[in-house]
C-alpha cells in the first residue's frame, strides 16, 4: 500500500501520490491525521480528513472526502470538502506502465477559495517489487480571494514491499509555480518516508510517516498517520 500527499506544502498535508488504477467493484474508506509542530513560538496545527472512494465501473471512480482544520488560536472547524473523479486511460492489459487523469472539485467554508483541478497520474512497475508514481496538477481557484493565475504542483514517489504485508515509500511534493511565474525556484516542497503495515489480523492497514520541509515556507516537519480498509 502506498500513501502520501500534500495540498500544499504550508498546511498539514494529507493528500496522495496518487494511482491512476480503477478496480472494479472496490469500495475504501481512510481517515487521516496530520501534525505540524509548532515553530518559531506558535502552537501545533492538526488536520483531520475522511475519505470514501468507489468504482464506477472497470475504468473509472469517484472519491468523496471532508476535512476538518485545529489550528493555534481557534477551535476545531470543517474546511472544505472535495469530490475526484478518475478516469483509467491505459489498457486493462498494461503492466509496467499506466495511467490516468483525474477531475477535482473544491468547495471550501472558508477563508480558502473554491476550487477545480486536473491531475495527469502515471504508475510503473518493475519485476524487482519497486513501484514508482508521477502525479502533475493543475489547478484554479474561484471566488473572492481567488487569484487568475493557474497553479502547477508535482508529486512522486517511490516503494517497495518488504513482506508479510508491510511497504515502504520515499515521497516528493513539489509547488510548480504558476501560469503567471512558472519555475522552482524559492516554491514549497517537501520529501520524507513512509512505512505502512497491516493492522492486526484485520483487514484495515496503517501508514506513518513524516514530511520534511526542504524550501520556501514548507513547515520543517509534518507528520502524518492514517488508517484504510479497501473491501
Amino acid at each position: 500500500m502506498l500513501i502520501a500527499g500534500a495540498t500544499g506544502a504550508a498546511a498539514q498535508n494529507t493528500s496522495s501520490v496518487s494511482s491512476p488504477v480503477v478496480t472494479d467493484d472496490r469500495k475504501v474508506v481512510s481517515y487521516r491525521f496530520g501534525w505540524t509542530p509548532g515553530e518559531n513560538g506558535s502552537g501545533d496545527s492538526y488536520a483531520h480528513r475522511f475519505d470514501y472512494g468507489f468504482a464506477l465501473n472497470a475504468r473509472s471512480s469517484l472519491k468523496l472526502n471532508a476535512r476538518w482544520e485545529d489550528k493555534p488560536g481557534s477551535d476545531l472547524r470543517f474546511d472544505n470538502i472535495n469530490a475526484e473523479l478518475l478516469f483509467e486511460l491505459t489498457p486493462e492489459t498494461a503492466r509496467f506502465w499506466q495511467s490516468g487523469v483525474r477531475f477535482d472539485g473544491r468547495i471550501s467554508n472558508g477563508p480558502d477559495s473554491e476550487r477545480i483541478a486536473i491531475h495527469w497520474l502515471n504508475r510503473w512497475n518493475f519485476d524487482n517489487g519497486l513501484q514508482l508514481r508521477a502525479q502533475l496538477i493543475a489547478k484554479r481557484a474561484f471566488g473572492g480571494n481567488a487569484d487568475d493565475a493557474i497553479v502547477f504542483e508535482g508529486r512522486s514517489s517511490a516503494s517497495t514491499r518488504l513482506g508479510d504485508g508491510y511497504s515502504i515509500a520515499l515521497l516528493g511534493f513539489f509547488d510548480l509555480g504558476t501560469s503567471e511565474d512558472f519555475g522552482t525556484g524559492g516554491q514549497d516542497s517537501q520529501i520524507g518516508p513512509t512505512l505502512s503495515g497491516p493492522l492486526g489480523s484485520s483487514s484495515w492497514t496503517w501508514t506513518a510517516g513524516n514530511l520534511f520541509g526542504t524550501s520556501g515556507d514548507a513547515p520543517d516537519n509534518d507528520v502524518r498517520l492514517w488508517l484504510s480498509r479497501q473491501f
